[in-house]
C-alpha cells in the first residue's frame, strides 16, 4: 500500500533533513524478519551488507546455525527484498525526492547486546560521503526492529545539516571493521550546527529517513537490549553514485 505524506511531514523533512515514520511494518512481520536474519549472523553479530541478494547470504560463514538450508537462505533474501521494495517506502521516497528512485544496497546492523560490536559508537558522518553524489540525491531508510534510544545504541542527528555540501572526511573502514574501533567517516561539525544535536527516540517498527548529507551518528549499546536495524540505500534514478568496494552497489528498480 502506498503511503501519502502530509504537508507537515514533507515540510519537516525539507527543514530538518530527516523524517520519522511509524508503523510501516507491523509487529508480526518485524518479528518474522528478525528471526530470519539472525540465522545468518556470525558469533560477533557483525553487520551484513546486501542480505537482499541471495549470493551474499550463500557465502556467509561463521554462522551460529551452520546447517542453513537453501530454502531458508531464499526466504531471508526474499524478506529483505520485500522490505527495500515496500510500496509505502518507495512512495514516500518518490514524494521526497520529487522523482523516481532506485535502491543501491542494504545493510543489517544488529548492535546485539553484549556482542563484540555493541560498544561501537558511529562517529558523526554523512552517508553521502560514501556515495559522492554532488547533487545531494542520496537518501536512506533505516528500519528499527526494536525500540531505540541513547542507552541501547540509538542515533543522533544534526537537524538542518543536510543543506551542507559533502564535507571532508578521512577514509575509514566501516564494514566488518575492528570492533574496538568506532566506524564512520567522521566529519567536522560546522560551528553553526554544534549545539543542534538531537537524540532520536524510536519505537520498534519505525523508520527514520535520512537525507544523505544530514550529519548523524550513533551511541554505544551499554544496555541489555539489542538495537537491530535494517537500512535501504536509495538514490534518484539516473544520478551518479560510487559503486564501492564493500557495498558493490547495483540498481534495483521499482514499478
Amino acid at each position: 500500500m502506498e503511503y501519502k505524506l502530509t504537508k507537515k511531514q514533507i515540510d519537516t523533512y525539507n527543514r530538518d533533513g530527516y523524517l520519522v515514520v511509524e508503523d510501516i511494518f507491523d509487529d508480526k512481520f518485524t518479528s518474522k524478519f528478525l528471526s530470519a536474519i539472525r540465522r545468518h549472523a556470525n558469533n560477533d553479530f557483525a553487520a551484513i551488507i546486501n542480505p537482499d541478494r541471495y549470493s551474499t547470504l550463500e557465502k556467509l560463514d561463521e554462522r551460529p546455525k551452520s546447517d542453513l538450508t537453501l530454502e531458508e537462505i531464499k526466504e531471508t533474501s526474499a524478506l529483505c527484498r520485500e522490505v527495500i521494495s515496500n510500496k509505502a517506502i518507495v512512495s514516500i521516497l518518490r514524494t521526497l525526492q520529487k522523482n523516481d528512485i532506485v535502491c543501491l544496497s542494504s545493510q543489517m546492523i544488529f548492535k546485539e547486546a553484549h556482542s563484540a560490536y555493541s560498544p561501537q559508537a558511529w562517529l558523526p558522518h554523512q552517508d553521502n560521503r560514501y556515495i559522492d553524489n554532488e547533487n545531494g540525491q542520496y537518501i536512506t531508510v533505516n528500519w528499527f526492529l526494536r525500540d531505540s534510544d541513547p542507552e541501547n545504541g540509538g542515533i543522533y542527528v544534526y537537524p538542518g545539516s543536510h543543506v551542507l555540501p559533502i564535507l571532508p572526511a578521512p577514509d575509514r573502514k566501516s564494514y566488518r571493521e575492528d570492533p574496538n574501533k568506532n566506524p564512520g567517516r567522521a566529519c567536522e561539525i560546522p560551528k553553526e550546527f554544534i549545539d543542534k544535536k538531537v537524540d532520536v527516540f524510536l519505537k520498534g517498527g519505525s523508520v527514520i529517513i535520512l537525507h544523505g548529507n544530514c550529519i548523524h551518528g550513533s551511541y554505544a549499546n551499554n544496555s541489555n537490549r539489542s538495537r537491530p536495524w535494517y537500512s535501504g540505500c536509495y538514490i534518484t534514478k539516473g544520478e551518479y553514485y560510487n559503486v564501492g568496494k564493500s557495498s558493490k552497489r547495483i540498481e534495483v528498480t521499482f514499478k
